[in-house]
């Protein structure tokens, strides 16, 4: 009788924050992106509820981005904080929909991670949690965040493909950013 062999997959390497964190130019960018949206966002909402979750959102999506271009990586170091100030913004500042936002958050996150689960060389765990954290931030708003980074994602795809031919139909690109992005645009634009 023959012995069958299961493939487990390696766990993903645990890294201190200290060694994905951008450094140099991509610090500065991400700096200075991330505060010119939180600026933009108290300057388009004025001093409510929906302004301080932007002003915790961006520049939470912008380090991630950052850092998952880089490292393939959405560190829940970052995530996880950002999850609980959105959170609890939302909580008190528009308790009446906050079961909304909870509800698009558990809707995202379940969909990202069955398909991380369906398909773990297409996406990771950290993308779900993500998109935990744009549920959270953008309740009704999340939809067109999915349809903005899948937009985004199937453009950068034709791009590889174009650029590769048909070789590069395996080449992979980290989802963060395009999450991240959406969420930026249906935050500002939804």
């Amino acid at each position: 009788m023959e012995a069958s062999t299961v493939r487990v997959k390696a766990p993903v390497e645990r890294r201190p924050l200290a060694e994905v964190l951008p450094v140099g130019r991509d610090r500065t960018v991400a700096a200075v992106l991330g505060v010119a949206l939180a600026v933009g966002s108290v300057v388009d909402f004025g001093l409510s509820g929906r302004a301080l979750v932007g002003v915790v959102l961006c520049p939470a999506l912008v380090l991630l981005s950052t850092i998952d271009i880089r490292h393939r990586l959405l560190p829940n170091a970052v995530v996880g904080p950002a999850i609980l100030a959105v959170a609890l913004i939302v909580a008190a500042a528009d308790t009446a929909r906050f079961l909304e936002h909870l509800y698009a958050a558990l809707a995202l996150f379940g969909f990202l991670f069955v398909f991380a689960l369906a398909v773990p060389s297409g996406l990771g765990m950290g993308d779900a949690k993500l998109g935990f954290l744009l549920g959270i931030a953008l309740g009704y708003r999340t939809l067109s965040a999915m349809l903005a980074a899948f937009a985004g994602s199937f453009v950068a795809a034709l791009w590889i493909l174009f650029r590769g031919g048909l070789a590069a139909r395996r080449q992979t690109f980290p989802f963060g950013p395009y999450l991240a992005a959406g969420g930026i645009l249906a935050f500002f634009l939804g």
